[in-house]
């Protein structure tokens, strides 16, 4: 299966159980996306999913589950990925490690207004604006990556750009995306329950803090018809 992970963990450069910490994605405004009338373009795998995971800030608890994707797609021009869209489907959230009433008590949290707000925003988007194949350093190449890869997030109507480093081939048509996991500030696109930085909550209520870095490791494949 197609899957695009989504991890949250530690802080804005986040920290893992493990206490590993990953790269964080540059964010910025958003940028203008470009016209691709004249790429081909190929549709992801109609059973792709997001992985999600989410960790609390002190105690390391975590829970874990996927989102469902939309109409996706990737463009490309001359064997090089050039632009694309990855639509996820908020109300295909599902909890994979919790079952019955705990699974549904989280789902209800997530969709809830304090969080994902799904009624108003029931999507999510990934538009790429950019992909450079200029990336060439040591440790890039150790690990295979060959790109940055810059594009347009938009979570509860917010957007922001984002970049980081990939992993990118085409071939035949058929492209392979692979980016190492970095992490992104969830309360850049207006997520901000029970985040660290809210005075408001009693210090018995601590352990129910969530992090405010959001990891995502992007693992996704489109094959051409």
């Amino acid at each position: 299966m197609k899957k695009i992970a989504i991890i949250a963990a530690v802080g804005f450069l986040t920290v893992s159980c493990g206490g590993e910490k990953a790269n964080e994605a540059t964010t910025g405004e958003a940028q203008e996306v470009n016209a691709l009338a004249d790429a081909e373009k190929v549709v992801l795998d109609a059973e792709s999913v997001v992985e999600w995971k989410g960790f609390k800030t002190y105690t390391g608890d975590s829970h874990n589950g996927t989102m469902g994707l939309g109409k996706s797609y990737f463009a490309i021009t001359d064997d090089e990925l050039v632009g694309g869209a990855i639509l996820i489907d908020l109300n295909k959230m599902d909890v994979t490690d919790l079952r019955d009433r705990k699974r549904e008590s989280l789902l209800g949290h997530l969709r809830d207004a304090d969080f994902f707000f799904v009624d108003s925003f029931p999507t999510a988007l990934f538009e790429i604006t950019e992909v450079n194949y200029t990336l060439n350093t040591d440790s890039a190449a150790e690990d295979g990556l060959n790109t940055i890869v810059s594009g347009n997030l938009t979570l509860r109507g917010v957007t922001n750009s984002i970049e980081f480093p990939a992993r990118i081939s085409v071939e035949n048509g058929s492209v392979s995306f692979d980016a190492p996991t970095f992490s992104i500030d969830r309360t850049l696109w207006g997520v901000n329950f029970h985040n660290r930085d809210d005075s408001s909550i009693a210090e018995s209520l601590k352990d129910n803090l969530i992090d405010h870095s959001i990891e995502l490791t992007i693992s996704v494949k489109a094959t051409k018809a």
